[in-house]
């Protein structure tokens, strides 16, 4: 039987607190923008490529690219959100698909969203968002002995950070973004104990460029 069980308390002031949930998966669908098929796709051949048996899905929105994953072989899946109302329809979209399903209320700027460790975490577009540093120092501790953490970052030099799609809330999102180098998320996880089992760019139809990148933590 599938599990909600939201918990942790979220920020109070945060830009993505103000976003309806409508608005950002109508910008993220844009014409302009396509990145939801993206994210989504990316997540299904990464766990087509690595079968875990749990997952971990950070800044879960809605739950995009939650239909991507077999409930015969990923059986326990975690959502994490900052915003409530996001989880609350993530929840109700996909918790029946999975014997085990957890929902997180956190900030993952403030402290670890999991009680256990999972085999797969993927966070797309989502470090742009978060305190880097802070983040990175408790990373490894998501993930179980043999799992991998899989990040979708936006190339600094590509196009502006939030995608001009006439949709006035998502503009807030402009004051929190920050650019991710990936080269210095190598670095930082590398030195406590992952290395890279994939890097290589990815690309949305209006032509911004996007970088995925894949750890293992070392048994």
């Amino acid at each position: 039987m599938s599990d909600f069980v939201p918990h942790h308390e979220a920020e109070s002031e945060n830009p993505w607190l103000e976003i309806p949930l409508e608005d950002y998966e109508s910008h993220m669908a844009a014409p302009s923008v396509e990145q939801t098929a993206m994210l989504a796709e990316t997540l299904g051949s990464l766990l087509r490529a690595h079968h875990p048996g749990s997952l971990a899905l950070l800044g879960s929105a809605g739950g995009n690219g939650l239909e991507q994953v077999d409930p015969l072989v990923t059986k326990k899946v975690v959502i994490v959100d900052l915003n409530a109302d996001y989880l609350t329809v993530c929840a109700r979209r996909f918790r029946h698909k999975f014997e085990h399903f957890e929902s997180v209320l956190c900030d993952l700027s403030t402290r670890p969203p999991l009680d256990e460790p999972v085999e797969f975490v993927y966070a797309g577009l989502v470090l742009e968002y978060l305190n880097q540093t802070f983040f990175l120092s408790y990373a490894p501790s998501l993930i179980s002995s043999g799992g991998r953490i899989a990040f979708v970052f936006q190339n600094a030099a590509s196009q502006g950070p939030v995608t001009d799609t006439g949709i006035a809330s998502i503009r807030r999102l402009e004051a929190v973004h920050a650019s991710v180098d990936v080269n210095e998320v190598v670095t930082t996880l590398s030195s406590n104990g992952m290395w890279v089992v994939d890097r290589r760019a990815l690309a949305t139809v209006p032509g911004k460029q996007f970088t995925l990148l894949v750890l293992e933590k070392l048994s």
